[in-house]
């Protein structure tokens, strides 16, 4: 009998210690697979790219400021006009007629009161008169001069050398007061316009920025610089419009061209860390990222300088020859034992 619960009693501690095994074995995890890089410092210029569209320095938005019916429209767009030169008219009958009534009442205040001038030197006019006279005269001055502006106003001229864009006035159309009817752009200089996403304006920092736009179009590749930034961001693209000057290409540049831009955003004069802004998480305790330390896993806390095109500048935490985890981090933990070649 005892030594059937000898066996037995062995048998037991037998299969408590092959499953206290197997449970250990259960618990030995691989090691995890990651993608990893090798910190290093980079030169103080990033170049980034956006895409652009050309526009005139100078664009003149032209309007009357008369209603009336459109009569004569002498250009079409695309025509190159000189300063003084007639752009469309409107029907002039009324304002003629305002300039001709007026006229002969500033004529008749005129002559009025220059014979009354001349009495009242002699004290046949009182100063009380006079001074009637006067203003009546005044006033029909100012009619005249209203009524010679309203007339001139009936035709719409070019205020500077230009090629007219956006006409769509036809004749027989009644124009409307302060209607923007076409706009004069000015081709002796140009500037592209271009959005940049939120998280690399900062690169953008201080104007003057310089680089390059190629336009396909007019097969042309350009130095530019920046010359203007938005202040706020769009709501709903979330990038900023930014503007910068084009050094040449007047005579093959055409405003509406889609253009490539290239710039060099100055971050340091000194070589700085970046690294992939995909790599940097932000936790409780700051910016973070997963580094290697002897074949494993370490979270480390790093403070950042800013964002430019190709990634984040570190300002410390991190320094040349570091391993830095690249992906595969989602999986990791403190200490963990981790393998390349993800």
């Amino acid at each position: 009998m005892h030594s059937k619960f000898r066996i037995i009693g062995l048998l037991a501690v037998f299969l408590l210690s092959s499953c206290a095994k197997h449970i250990g074995e259960q618990h030995e995890q691989a090691p995890i697979r990651v993608k990893t890089m090798v910190v290093s410092p980079q030169s103080g210029r990033s170049t980034s790219r956006y895409l652009g569209t050309i526009e005139p320095v100078h664009e003149t938005p032209l309007a009357l400021q008369t209603t009336g019916r459109i009569v004569s429209v002498d250009v079409k767009n695309g025509d190159f006009v000189h300063k003084g030169q007639t752009i469309l008219s409107v029907d002039n009958t009324q304002a003629l007629n305002t300039l001709n009534g007026a006229e002969a009442a500033y004529k008749h205040a005129m002559d009025g009161h220059t014979r009354a001038s001349k009495v009242h030197q002699k004290g046949v006019v009182s100063d009380q008169k006079m001074v009637e006279i006067e203003s009546q005269y005044a006033q029909a001055k100012a009619l005249y001069e209203a009524a010679k502006q309203q007339l001139k106003e009936c035709t719409l001229i070019a205020p500077c050398d230009g090629v007219v864009s956006g006409l769509e006035a036809e004749k027989g159309q009644t124009v409307i007061p302060g209607t923007k009817l076409c706009s004069i752009i000015d081709l002796s200089g140009f500037r592209v316009r271009f959005t940049v996403p939120e998280g690399e304006i900062n690169s953008l920092a201080d104007k003057g920025v310089s680089g390059i736009v190629e336009c396909a179009a007019a097969g042309a590749s350009l130095p530019i610089r920046v010359t203007e930034k938005s202040a706020t961001a769009n709501p709903v693209t979330h990038t900023y419009d930014v503007l910068a000057s084009i050094n040449g290409g007047a005579d093959v540049l055409r405003a509406g061209m889609v253009a490539k831009v290239q710039l060099k955003a100055q971050t340091d004069s000194l070589a700085s860390i970046v690294i992939p802004s995909k790599c940097v998480l932000l936790k409780p305790e700051g910016h973070t990222v997963w580094v290697t330390e002897r074949g494993r896993a370490v979270r480390r806390t790093i403070l950042i300088d800013g964002y430019q095109a190709d990634g984040v500048r570190v300002l410390s935490g991190l320094q040349a020859g570091d391993t830095l985890i690249t992906e595969g981090y989602q999986k990791l933990y403190n200490g963990c034992e981790i393998a390349g070649d993800l």
